[in-house]
């Protein structure tokens, strides 16, 4: 279980590092983070890092999909699908991405995304977003879920 001394687990996965290492370094102070260049790479770290939320991109190259342009999507829904591990299910999602248009409600509520923010984010409401899906996650019993 998490105690109030531990920073919880970030996990931003985005292909354009430098967005990327910006990120975490403004999200470290309250925060720990780690970042993964591509779903393949976020995939093979997810069940030993066991992130408190995830940061995820859109655009990324191919991994699970078929398309770059629906790669966050593909792996979202790898990531609830039944061969994820199983915190994975509840994991709070925020989508960080350039696209300016906005998500089908439909596709929003079938693979549980968080949050929707358009880069770059205003840093003060990113946080608070985090903070307060990490809070609910550990309110609703999920700090089992993922080893904290």
């Amino acid at each position: 279980m998490m105690t109030w001394m531990d920073k919880p687990r970030i996990l931003i996965v985005d292909d354009d590092s430098e967005f990327a290492s910006d990120l975490q370094v403004l999200l470290s102070s309250e925060f720990e983070v780690t970042t993964a260049p591509t779903t393949q790479r976020a995939w093979e770290i997810l069940d030993e890092y066991r992130p408190h939320c995830l940061l995820l991109d859109l655009n990324m190259p191919q991994y699970f999909g078929e398309h770059p342009t629906d790669e966050g999507f593909s792996f979202l829904a790898h990531l609830r699908s039944e061969s994820a591990p199983r915190f994975a299910a509840g994991l709070p999602v925020i989508i960080l991405t350039a696209r300016k248009e906005t998500e089908s409600v439909e596709m929003t509520q079938r693979l549980r995304i968080s949050k929707h923010y358009c880069k770059p984010p205003d840093i003060k409401r990113l946080k608070a977003s985090i903070w307060s899906l990490v809070a609910g996650m550990a309110n609703h019993g999920m700090s089992e879920m993922t080893g904290s």
